[in-house]
């Protein structure tokens, strides 16, 4: 049985969670803050490690986690992220950041078991995948790319983050333009839409209610 690291803030939903996964007699770490996660789980051991993450409940640690979401790749973390429905934008963009498994929140209670169920069984076995099936797979966004997605839903301009980063506008717009052709991002409007989702979902939750809505 792999290592299962839930990040939830919210209480009823993370009580939600650890019910329906002790339910299956398997072994979980919750944690309410994001530092005591990351300390975790990359300081396990486990040869197998199942990171359960819900992205509506991040609020101002929204940024942090999608960073540590995308670095934990590195150490063959496999990830499950329920999302609200209202975030579509959201959801590509963890698709490009590795996500093993993507649901509705509003399904958490009938689709997670089925959904852990899957990632823990793909570790049992070896799956072949022909050359054109790995071709379809989503385009990945950097830890760079990330950061500068990020940093423009905060609200810097190119020029600025030329400048902070000693490099050139032209640069800056590269990362853009590969950001934007991973999330199949085509008009202007969509990547105002991509921006708004990110925001949101950073200001929903403040830092002094870490709990979120009981």
């Amino acid at each position: 049985m792999p290592a299962l690291f839930l990040y939830e803030p919210r209480m009823l939903l993370r009580t939600v969670v650890t019910h329906l996964v002790t339910e299956e007699n398997a072994t979980l770490q919750a944690f309410q803050t994001l530092p005591h996660l990351t300390e975790h789980v990359r300081g396990s051991s486990a040869d197998s490690r199942i990171l359960l993450v819900g992205m509506g409940g991040a609020g101002g640690m929204a940024s942090d986690l999608l960073r540590f979401i995308r670095e934990v790749k590195a150490i063959k973390v496999k990830t499950l992220v329920w999302i609200p429905a209202q975030y579509p934008w959201m959801r590509k963009l963890l698709n490009t950041l590795y996500v093993a498994k993507i649901i509705d929140e509003d399904n958490l209670a009938t689709a997670l078991q089925p959904a852990l169920q899957e990632l823990i069984g793909t570790g049992t076995r070896t799956v072949l995948k022909r050359p054109h099936a790995m071709a379809q797979h989503p385009r990945r966004i950097t830890l760079t790319e990330l950061d500068i997605l990020l940093q423009f839903a905060s609200g810097l301009s190119s020029r600025e983050m030329a400048d902070s980063r000693q490099c050139s506008y032209k640069t800056i717009f590269s990362w853009k333009h590969n950001i934007c052709a991973a999330l199949n991002i085509n008009t202007y409007a969509q990547w105002l839409e991509m921006l708004a989702e990110i925001v949101q979902l950073t200001s929903m939750y403040h830092a002094g209610n870490s709990y979120g809505p009981l």
